[in-house]
C-alpha cells in the first residue's frame, strides 16, 4: 500500500457512533470525487486505549488522537480497491 493518503481526507467534525454495531462511521473526500463511506471497528480504538468498555466520549477522544493514522489507513485501503461489497472501506485493528 502507498504511504500517503493520495489526496483523500476525513471530513471535518466528529465521526458518527453507532451503538448497535459498535462502530464509527466517517467519510473520506477528495477534490472532484464522491465522498466514500468508511467504518472504523471498535477494536481499533480499544487497542489504542488498551481497554474495553470505554465511554463514547473517550472513544471520540481516541478517534481524534489517531485521526491521521485512521485517515491514512482508510485512504490506503481505498486506493488499493479494498472496499466491502456495499462500497464501504472497513478499518479493523489488524489494519492499524
Amino acid at each position: 500500500m502507498a504511504n500517503q493518503p493520495a489526496g483523500w481526507h476525513i471530513d471535518t467534525g466528529p465521526p458518527l457512533w453507532n451503538e448497535n454495531s459498535k462502530t464509527f462511521s466517517f467519510f473520506l473526500h477528495k477534490t472532484d470525487q464522491k465522498r466514500v463511506p468508511c467504518v472504523l471497528a471498535l477494536d481499533v480504538l480499544e487497542k489504542a486505549g488498551q481497554s474495553c468498555d470505554l465511554s463514547e466520549s473517550v472513544l471520540i477522544q481516541l478517534f481524534d488522537a489517531h485521526r491521521q493514522m485512521i485517515e491514512l489507513r482508510a485512504a490506503q485501503k481505498l486506493n488499493a480497491g479494498l472496499r466491502n461489497a456495499d462500497g464501504v472501506v472497513l478499518i479493523v485493528a489488524g489494519d492499524i
